[in-house]
């Protein structure tokens, strides 16, 4: 009880006073917990109880909608984010009909939504990798009964038969392979565009320039894995698909970030939802 009994007795009067003055002190009475207990060692299971009592005191949600100014509602997301993006056993297991699927599936759904939606005749994707995502959005054109996908990888390491998937092999960004893409492109049919290749800054902003006009009012271009870079994974990745489309809708005020799509509390793509709003 060593240190419970001080966590918990400087928390009780906090708790009885109400959420709005209690959340501040009860994260410093974490901050100072971790500190002490990092002195000693791994947080003890005494200890990790009294969080656990404590956060329960903070409600999560207000009039049936997440509390978004909440500093421990923003913290329990993140938290929840590491842990899915870290164990190794949630999204890197995902499969498409027996093909890797290294997504989200939130996000997954959400793509799904958007595809009933705007009914793409094109949807590229940059980054092929084992190309279950490239079927699986296949299968989506195959419900709605039209559309076509490309896919784009400078070295696939897979690509599964699909009548609506095309792939194309080289770099995203060069000039022949972005001509080709722009060629699949039929006169007035809606485009859908997903980058999922090199994460770094730079290629991602270069993609964002090379195919984002491809895009029609409505329709999205969508920034995968801006979470990278400590937003809030992977802190050490260095710039990446977030700085990019941040520099990007900074300089392209026809796109915005519709964060409507953060509605599941779980994108490995935030902020990465690009809404065209006008031509």
């Amino acid at each position: 009880m060593l240190v419970t009994e001080p966590v918990a007795g400087c928390l009780r009067p906090f708790l009885r006073r109400g959420v709005r003055f209690a959340e501040r002190p009860v994260l410093a009475a974490f901050v100072a917990l971790v500190g002490r207990q990092a002195r000693r060692g791994p947080v003890t299971r005494a200890a990790e109880e009294a969080i656990a009592a404590a956060l329960h005191q903070v409600p999560m949600t207000l009039e049936g909608a997440a509390r978004r100014r909440s500093p421990v509602v923003r913290e329990v997301s993140d938290q929840f984010h590491r842990l899915y993006y870290d164990d190794i056993r949630t999204w890197r297991r995902n499969r498409w009909q027996g093909h890797k699927t290294w997504k989200s599936p939130n996000d997954l759904w959400l793509y799904a939504e958007i595809i009933h939606r705007i009914k793409p005749g094109l949807i590229v994707e940059t980054g092929t990798a084992f190309g279950g995502s490239a079927t699986y959005l296949g299968f989506l054109l195959d419900i709605e009964g039209h559309g076509e996908v490309v896919s784009v990888d400078i070295d696939p390491r897979g690509t599964p038969e699909h009548p609506r998937v095309t792939y194309l092999t080289g770099s995203s960004v060069d000039p022949a392979i972005v001509a080709k893409v722009k060629g699949m492109v039929a006169p007035g049919e809606p485009v859908l565009v997903i980058l999922d290749s090199d994460h770094r800054e730079p290629h991602v902003y270069a993609e964002l320039m090379a195919y984002a006009d491809l895009v029609p009012v409505g329709s999205y271009v969508i920034v995968e894995d801006s979470n990278v870079n400590g937003h809030p994974v992977v802190p050490e990745h260095g710039p990446g698909p977030m700085e990019a489309l941040l520099r990007f809708v900074a300089q392209r005020p026809d796109f915005v970030i519709d964060r409507s799509m953060h509605r599941m509390h779980l994108t490995l793509n935030p902020n990465g939802y690009l809404k065209r709003i006008e031509a």
